[in-house]
C-alpha cells in the first residue's frame, strides 16, 4: 500500500512536542544531585502525577501497536488486560501492599524481599527483573520501529537505532522526577491522540453499529470478536479460564504489586496517603484504556481484513484515515507513549542494578554522588542491549504483545507467590521462599519448552502463557509453604514492618 506522507504541519506538531518534553526533562533534571533524587525523586512526588505516570508507563508504544494488533486478531477479550488485569488489582495494591513498600523506605522491590528473606532472593529477583526489563525495552523499540516504518517510510533497523539513542539522551537528562512529570504531559497527549483516532476510525466504518455488522459479516470465525468472556474452546489464546486464573490471579497482581518499574513511582510519593491515592487515581484512568487501545484494533480489522503482520494493523489504519495535522497529533501521542515506557524501564533497570548489585556487593560505601554517576553511565549500556533485543524481536515476526507476555509468564507467578506469602504469612522463611521460587521458575520454563518442542502439547492453545503463569504460581506457592514449614522460623526482628502481623517500625 502506498504511504500517506506526513505534511509540514504534522512534522511541526511532533517536533514541538518532542522538544517541549525534552526541555522539561532537562529542566527538571537540573535539581538531581544525589542517587535518591535520581531513583526516588527525593520522595517529593504528588499522587496525581504518579497516577498519570503509572498509566502512560504501563501502556506505552507496545500497547498502541501490540495490544491493538492482538485485538485485530482476537477481539474485545484483550480489554480484560485492563478491566480485570489492572483496575481491581490496583485498588488491592493501594490498600494492602503499597503502604508496606513505602514505609520500608526501600529503593526496589527486590530490596524489600532481601530484608524480608535474604540476600540470595534479593539478587535473584533483581537479576530476573533486569533481564526482563532489557527484553521489554527491546520490544518497545521494535514497536516504535514498526510505526515509523509504516508512517514515515523509515527502515526498521534505522528506526530502532534512532529511537533508542534519542530516548536514551532524554533519560540521561533526568531521574524519576523528570520521568514522572513528563509522563503527565505524555498521558494527556496519548489519550487525546488515541481518542481522536478512535472517533475518526469508527466514523469511517459506520460507527459502532457499522463496525459490529462489518466484523460479523466476515464469517463465523469472527463471531467471538465482541465477546469479553470467551468459552474454553475459543479459537483465541484467551479462554475464560486463562483470563481468570492466569491473568486475574497471577499476571495482573504480579505486575502491579511486584513490578519494579511500576511500584518505584509510588516509592517516590510525598506521603503514604499519596502513595495509596496514586494507585486509586491510576485505576480510574485505566478504565478508559480499552476504548483507546483495544477497539481501534477491531476497527482496523473492519478497515482492512487482509493485513498479514498484525503489528501494522493500527499504524495502517492511522495512516489511511487521519487527515493532515491530526496525523501529527496521533504520532505525537505514540511518541508520548513510547518515550514514557522506555524512560520508565531505563530508570528502573538502572535502579535495580545500582542498588541491588553495585551498592550491595561491589561498593557498599558508595556515596550518593557515585550512585548517580553510575546510574547515568549504566543507562547507555541498557540502550545498547535494548537495540540488540529489538533486532531479535524483529526477526521473530510474531505478535509482540504475546512475546512479552510469554516472557512475563516464566517468572511472575513464582515472584508473586513469595511476595504474597512474605507479606501475609509470618511463617514463610527465606529458605522456603528461595526453594519455592526456583522450583516455580524451572517448572514454567519446562512447561513452555515441552509445549513448544514436545510431541504432546500440554495445552490446547498455541501461546499458553496464561496457563503457564497460573501453574508456575501454584507450584511455587505450594512448595514455598511446605519448605517453610520444614525450615526454622525467621527471627521476629526480620518480620517487623514487613509482615501484616508485625506492623511496627521497619527493621533495620
Amino acid at each position: 500500500m502506498e504511504l500517506q506522507a506526513l505534511h509540514g504541519i504534522d512534522y511541526a506538531i511532533m517536533i514541538v512536542y518532542f522538544v517541549a518534553t525534552m526541555g522539561l526533562g532537562v529542566y527538571l533534571g537540573r535539581n538531581i544531585h544525589t542517587g535518591k533524587d535520581y531513583f526516588l525523586a527525593g520522595r517529593t512526588l504528588p499522587w496525581w502525577a504518579i497516577g498519570m505516570s503509572l498509566v502512560v508507563s504501563d501502556i506505552g508504544g507496545v500497547d498502541i501497536v501490540g495490544l491493538a494488533g492482538d485485538a485485530y486478531h482476537n477481539g474485545l477479550v484483550l480489554a480484560n488486560f485492563d478491566w480485570l488485569g489492572s483496575v481491581p488489582v490496583m485498588l488491592i495494591a493501594a490498600f494492602i501492599f503499597i503502604p508496606f513498600f513505602w514505609r520500608s523506605e526501600v529503593y526496589t522491590i527486590p530490596e524489600f524481599l532481601g530484608r524480608r528473606y535474604n540476600v540470595a532472593i534479593q539478587a535473584i529477583v533483581s537479576g530476573i527483573w533486569l533481564v526482563v526489563m532489557a527484553f521489554n525495552l527491546g520490544v518497545m523499540l521494535y514497536a516504535t520501529a514498526e510505526m515509523m516504518n509504516v508512517m514515515l517510510g523509515w527502515g526498521v533497523a534505522t528506526s530502532i537505532v534512532a529511537s533508542a539513542f534519542s530516548v536514551g539522551l532524554y533519560t540521561l537528562a533526568g531521574g524519576l522526577s523528570a520521568v514522572v512529570y513528563t509522563d503527565v504531559i505524555q498521558c494527556v497527549v496519548m489519550m487525546v491522540g488515541c481518542f481522536i483516532a478512535l472517533v475518526i476510525g469508527l466514523n469511517n466504518v459506520g460507527g459502532i453499529e457499522g463496525l459490529y455488522h462489518t466484523i460479523h459479516s466476515m464469517g463465523p470465525e469472527y463471531q467471538h470478536h465482541f465477546q469479553l468472556v470467551q468459552p474454553q474452546d475459543t479459537p483465541t489464546n484467551y479462554p475464560w479460564s486463562g483470563i481468570l486464573l492466569g491473568l486475574g490471579f497471577v499476571l495482573a497482581p504480579a505486575y502491579w504489586i511486584g513490578n519494579q518499574a511500576i511500584v518505584q513511582r509510588s516509592l517516590g510519593a510525598r506521603t503514604e496517603f499519596e502513595a495509596k491515592a496514586s494507585f486509586i487515581w491510576g485505576s480510574l484512568l485505566k478504565l478508559a484504556i480499552p476504548f483507546l487501545m483495544v477497539i481501534p484494533g477491531i476497527v482496523a480489522l473492519a478497515h482492512n481484513p487482509n493485513i498479514e503482520n498484525v503489528n501494522q494493523a493500527v499504524p495502517i489504519l492511522i495512516r489511511d484515515t487521519l487527515p493532515t495535522g491530526i496525523l501529527g497529533v496521533f504520532f505525537a501521542a505514540f511518541l508520548a507513549a513510547f518515550m514514557s515506557s522506555v524512560d520508565t524501564n531505563l530508570n528502573s533497570s538502572v535502579t535495580l542494578l545500582t542498588n541491588d548489585f553495585y551498592k550491595r556487593f561491589m561498593n557498599p560505601d558508595a556515596s550518593e554522588e557515585t550512585m548517580l554517576s553510575m546510574g547515568r553511565w549504566l543507562t547507555f549500556m541498557f540502550i545498547i542491549w535494548g537495540i540488540l533485543f529489538a533486532f531479535w524481536v524483529w526477526s521473530r515476526g510474531e505478535g509482540i504483545y504475546t512475546i512479552i507476555q510469554t516472557v512475563f509468564s516464566l517468572y511472575q507467578g513464582p515472584s508473586l507467590s513469595i511476595i504474597l506469602l512474605g507479606v501475609l504469612w509470618s511463617r514463610t522463611t527465606g529458605a522456603g521462599a528461595l526453594i519455592g521460587m526456583l522450583c516455580g521458575i524451572v517448572s514454567a520454563a519446562a512447561m513452555l519448552f515441552a509445549h513448544t518442542y514436545g510431541d504432546v502439547k500440554l495445552f490446547q492453545f498455541e501461546d499458553p502463557f496464561l496457563f503457564i503463569a497460573w501453574w508456575a504460581f501454584v507450584v511455587s506457592f505450594v512448595i514455598t509453604i511446605v519448605a517453610s514449614l520444614l525450615t526454622p522460623r525467621e527471627p521476629e526482628s526480620k518480620l517487623v514492618g514487613y509482615v501484616y502481623r508485625y506492623e511496627g517500625s521497619q527493621a533495620s
